[in-house]
């Protein structure tokens, strides 16, 4: 079998069993040697500013599920949290509390506690106070207790934070949340309780206490069928631990009619051998894009084994039982494992040939406006894996620089001490990743207070602070960065540093308020957070900063701070590629907003992804997104930038896809990014269209089956849909691909593939898998989002799969899931799929196959290449711009389906997508010929390049588009405009009687001498021509925006008219009993299709490049009027 070309070979080609379930043996898996015995300790809750105390027992179960405390008194209450839902745990603080708000916090407690306490207890309490936050990480819950000893409380601290990372770093399957559930049930049963239906039916359906007639139907097909619920000396805690009677209750519950179909067709009895189960694995749920040496075929051990492990009941065989035990358990996770694991070999390139998990605003709990500021959100961000955060830092009060979202009379956020979120830093920064941490500092601080934050650095985080350059990794040209291994355990900062001026160190005239941005970016920042909206005027944002008293901090930097800066040297307005070339130096980065770099993107791709193979690019959200709302980063790793920076703080798509993406590698932060992206010699565009350099495309179906126990999220009965996305390189992307019907249930077993409607899409070419992911959404029929998942193609497993459902912060919601079949392949033209199968190399077979192709000319070439861009990101950014949990609920088509499928076979136009190209945030530009020479020649090329391919429409004479007016107004009109007329007025007024004269070629008797005359006179002269200028401009955007309406207009016609057409040639044709016949016809009116589009938009590009022909001439008329106007003043005054 050949080596898959899907994202490096499998990252360099690690051995290991295709099928290898979840819990092989990690490092970071090793069960604990021994859990603590439980102990006695002081549960403290906290209220506002009101603590109450009490005894209690503190432990953590056998299977290591539950963390709980139990009250000591006679009839004890139990209260328990997840183990793998814990956020952080740290010792002697009280929740969110700064350091002084929570030792008076402490202080107070002690004061009024009702425990009594001996003098040595109490000066040693704030030590023995452990905080434990669980659930999301922007709202996590307080469990704070006190422990007996200050050792006790060290311990509790650092076994609750092992557990919960190993949990956190390992993916889990749904059986496993199944069980997890009803652990947390176990638990808080009291000793002498019984397992009753009731506790069964409470816990998977909460909903149906209001329900009673469902209630009941439950309950009595549970007693039916579990007659084990009858037994009270079998019917215990223990119960919910034996994992033969928790399948059975699941069967019981969600039936999985669907599951026992598969069974039956997948196998010829009821009790399958294990060789008829191993042929089952290695045909439907083997990877047929992975090396057989590397991954070889799954055995008949493994498959007796598989089969041992997940059996229920006593048959050696494989039942439909044990089938389904099989399907929801670790050995058949819809992603492959080794995704997951941590690579170290994959560790030592450049730091630029990485993706580095980064945060936007990280001391932000919420909105720009308004919002609260944590120290918290610091640890938070950290133990989630980000390695690169953002520190806001102003002057405070008494000389010590804080950290907000400023200025803050404008912000109205609150306020966080530097020094505080250091030390937090300190303590978090290298729990779940040993790799490097970046500071990026924005700084607004004056001189004395960035000594400070400079000493802080040097005295909180000490030997973690890299403060020197590696011998071996001199900042000279042409060196590339370290490696993420080499900078292990060390925070690097990103700030400016001062400029080095004849042996004298002097200020960087470009010290900006943003170290790492653009002083234009640094005004925007400051000024959008309320002048609401973007500009491209940079005049109009400099008067709005002015207005509102907003100036920029021209604050020189210090030494000290620059003395800390190695290798993330951030610089100041980005010039070009070309001065970024000749220097060659590595470690100088640039900041810039998303439209920004979105302008980059469009006009220098290639450029762009080149200059990130050695050096780093973060980008931002741009400052109008007041709502801390995200961009679809994805836009940004397709070009090589590292850090795309997330609002970490914000559930919405975008974060969700940054949050999957780092779950790879071992949730460690860095992802070693594609080969055609860091490799010197690689050449590639992120607009690609037909296929990589050395990677094989792949090809992916996937048909919807059902869901399970949206019940547990539901508060009614749901009615529910799936929409199914798919995002990678522009060309690869398709938004709300495929939708299912809603299908309403009683939310224990949803099907979705009824027979009634077609649940089955696929996608015959993904470019780019390493870096395209497939995004399931389940949504309630008012949009409200109930679970999502992003899988990446690359690792994905084919076969039948449970997808484990994620809320909106990305936490896995316990054991609802979505079953699906997955059927994915390396891509194979159908033209060549014969040939290519015979050829044991794939890379080398595709580049054949190309060479015997005889392909059409590409048509996108005679599209603008800005404008084709822009196209290929409306998906991408469409995704940035819906609401927090869903994507915009408009129907929308897929952005660009590829172009070059087969280059005899376009499936689907460029131009078919439906876009609109006004849109003023996109950062789009027009790109007018306005030079006759080049009007022509590109008029004669594109002429030539379309006249074979333009036969093929034999419909259409004529359009609207083509008999469209474009002519502007005369001249003489636009002179007698009221714009031009009151630049008239208002001179007159001014200077009585000059205009007259001059018009008149009389005598002045005004106050002026000839010299002054002459001069006023030519500043009106000049004013007047900017006015008629801007009055050019104005009506030929106009009657840009027209032949754009007109094209977008006549576009959907034609879209409609081969619909229709197509339906009614198809109408008598079965694709089952003839497929050749329905893709021919079907293939021919995506071929007319194109062909219309691409002859409506040589007519549209022609109509915009007479219509600037005309303003090319209008704009010569004026400058010759102009040059007359001011030759005759000076003749008229100097003679």
């Amino acid at each position: 079998m050949p080596l898959s070309g899907s994202l490096d070979a499998a990252r360099g080609g690690r051995a290991s069993n295709l099928l290898s379930p979840v819990h092989r043996q990690r490092l970071y898996q090793a069960k604990a040697d021994s859990l603590p015995h439980p102990i006695h300790a002081t549960r403290i809750d906290v209220l506002a500013d009101q603590y109450t105390c009490r005894p209690v027992t503190i432990g953590i179960t056998d299977d290591e599920f539950i963390f709980y405390s139990k009250t000591l008194v006679k009839n004890p209450t139990t209260e328990a949290v997840f183990v793998d839902e814990i956020v952080d745990v740290h010792t002697g603080h009280l929740v969110e509390a700064s350091k002084a708000k929570s030792d008076a916090q402490v202080q107070s407690m002690l004061n009024t506690s009702v425990i009594p306490m001996n003098p040595e207890e109490r000066s040693t309490a704030p030590e023995r106070i452990v905080t434990v936050m669980f659930g999301d990480f922007i709202h996590p819950q307080p469990f704070v207790f006190m422990a007996t000893t200050v050792a006790e409380a060290s311990q509790w601290c650092s076994i609750l934070r092992k557990l919960s990372l190993k949990f956190y770093q390992q993916p889990q399957d749904v059986f496993y949340y199944w069980k997890r559930m009803f652990a947390k049930v176990r638990c808080i049963m009291k000793p002498d309780q019984i397992v009753t239906t009731d506790l069964i039916v409470d816990t998977v359906m909460p909903w149906l206490s209001k329900q009673r007639e469902d209630r009941r139907l439950l309950e009595k097909q549970l007693q039916r069928h579990l007659p084990v619920l009858k037994d009270k000396k079998r019917n215990t805690s223990n119960l919910l631990k034996d994992p033969e009677f928790l399948l059975k209750l699941y069967k019981v519950i969600t039936g999985r009619k669907e599951v026992d179909d598969i069974f039956g067709k997948s196998f010829s009895h009821s009790n399958a051998t294990v060789a008829e189960f191993r042929t089952y694995l290695n045909e439907e749920h083997r990877d047929k894009r992975l090396n057989e040496i590397l991954f070889p075929p799954v055995s008949e051990e493994y498959a007796a084994r598989t089969i041992r492990k997940n059996r229920v009941g006593s048959d050696d065989g494989l039942t439909s039982d044990t089938y389904l035990r099989f399907l929801m358990s670790e050995y058949n996770v819809p992603v492959r494992t080794d995704a997951f694991d941590l690579n170290e070999d994959d560790m030592n390139k450049p730091l630029s040939h990485y993706f580095i998990n980064s945060s936007h605003n990280t001391y932000l709990k919420g909105r720009q406006m308004k919002s609260r500021s944590s120290v918290a959100m610091y640890r938070y961000a950290l133990l989630a894996g980000c390695r690169s955060i953002e520190l806001d830092c102003w002057d405070g009060p008494n000389n010590e620089p804080i950290i907000t979202h400023g200025p803050t009379h404008i912000c109205f956020c609150t306020t966080i001490p530097f020094k505080e979120v250091i030390a937090a830093i300190a303590d978090t920064a290298f729990i779940t990743s040993e790799y490097p941490v970046i500071l990026s500092f924005e700084n607004h601080c004056n001189q004395k207070q960035q000594i400070k934050m400079a000493k802080y650095c040097k005295d909180i985080l000490g030997n973690l602070l890299l403060t020197e350059t590696l011998d071996d990794y001199p900042i000279k040209a042409g060196v590339n960065l370290p490696s993420p291994n080499v900078l292990k355990r060390k925070i690097l900062i990103k700030n400016k540093i001062e400029k080095i001026s004849n042996d004298k160190r002097i200020m960087d005239k470009q010290t900006s308020i943003d170290s790492g941005g653009t002083e234009d970016d640094t005004i925007e920042r400051s000024v959008t957070r309320i002048f609401i909206g973007e500009t491209d005027d940079e005049d109009q944002i400099d008067r709005t900063a002015r207005l509102n008293g907003i100036t920029e901090n021209n604050q020189p930097l210090v030494t000290e701070l620059s003395e800390l800066v190695t290798y993330m040297r951030a610089m100041g307005k980005f010039t070009s590629f070309g001065d970024c070339d000749s220097r060659q130096i590595s470690s100088e980065m640039y900041s810039m907003n998303e439209t920004k770099a979105i302008d980059l993107l469009k006009q220098h791709a290639e450029q762009f992804v080149n200059h990130n193979k050695r050096q780093i690019t973060r980008v931002y959200p741009k400052g109008s997104r007041v709502d801390s709302s995200n961009y679809m980063p994805l836009i940004f790793w397709n070009c090589g930038c590292q850090m795309a920076a997330i609002n970490l703080q914000t559930p919405d798509l975008p974060n969700q896809m940054n949050s999957s993406f780092f779950d790879l590698n071992g949730k460690k932060g860095y992802i070693l990014k594609p080969a055609c992206m860091r490799k010197p010699n690689a050449k590639f565009d992120p607009f690609e269209l037909d296929r990589v350099e050395n990677v094989v495309p792949n090809s992916l179906t996937i048909t919807v089956i059902s869901g399970q126990l949206f019940s547990i999220l539901c508060e009614k009965r749901p009615s529910v849909y799936v929409e199914v996305d798919l995002y990678g390189l522009p060309g690869d992307s398709h938004k709300k691909m495929f939708k299912t019907r809603s299908t309403a249930s009683d939310g224990l077993n949803t099907i979705f593939n009824d027979g009634q409607q077609n649940c089955t899409f696929s996608l015959e070419k993904i470019i780019l898998p390493g870096v395209a992911f497939v995004r399931f959404g389940v949504y309630e029929d008012n949009g409200r989002l109930v679970g999502q998942n992003f899988l990446p193609v690359s690792f994905i497993q084919p076969g039948y799969k449970h997808i484990p459902l994620k809320n909106s912060f990305s936490r896995i919601l316990g054991p609802v899931s979505l079953f699906v079949h997955i059927d994915v392949q390396d891509y194979v033209s159908d033209a060549h799929r014969d040939l290519v199968n015979a050829l044991q190399n794939p890379i080398e077979a595709m580049s054949k196959v190309k060479a015997m192709e005889t392909a059409l000319e590409n048509p996108t070439n005679f599209i603008s290449r800005e404008e084709q861009h822009q196209r290929l990101l409306e998906v991408l950014e469409s995704a940035g711009e819906g609401k927090n949990n869903s994507l915009d609920q408009q129907s929308v088509r897929g952005s660009v389906d590829d172009l070059s499928k087969e280059p005899n076979s376009h499936k689907n136009s460029l131009v078919e997508t439906q876009a609109s190209f006004d849109r003023g945030s996109v950062g789009g530009k027009e790109s007018p010929h306005t030079a006759l020479s080049s009007f022509n020649d590109k008029r004669i090329q594109t002429e030539r390049k379309y006249t074979v391919l333009s036969e093929f429409v034999a419909s259409r004479n004529s359009f609207y588009v083509e008999k469209m007016d474009v002519g502007l107004p005369k001249m003489s009109d636009l002179e007698d405009s009221q714009k031009i007329q009151k630049i008239i007025r208002n001179h007159n007024k001014k200077y009585p009687g000059l205009w007259a004269a001059y018009e008149s070629q009389t005598q002045y008797s005004g106050p002026l001498s000839d010299k002054q005359a002459a001069q006023v006179l030519n500043k009106l002269i000049k004013e007047k021509n900017e006015g008629l200028l801007s009055l050019i401009e104005s009506h030929r955007k106009r009657m840009v925006k027209r032949i754009e309406m007109a094209f977008q207009s006549e576009t959907k016609q034609l879209q409609k008219i081969n619909a229709k057409s197509r339906l009614e040639e198809l109408s008598g044709i079965n694709k089952k009993s003839n497929p050749i016949e329905y893709k021919r016809l079907s293939d021919k009116y995506v071929r007319r299709g194109v062909e219309e589009n691409r002859k409506l938009l040589v007519i549209k590009n022609k109509k915009i490049d007479e219509l600037n022909e005309h303003v090319h001439v209008q704009k010569l008329e004026l400058a010759q009027i102009t040059e007359e106007s001011l030759n005759k003043a000076g003749k008229i005054f100097n003679s």
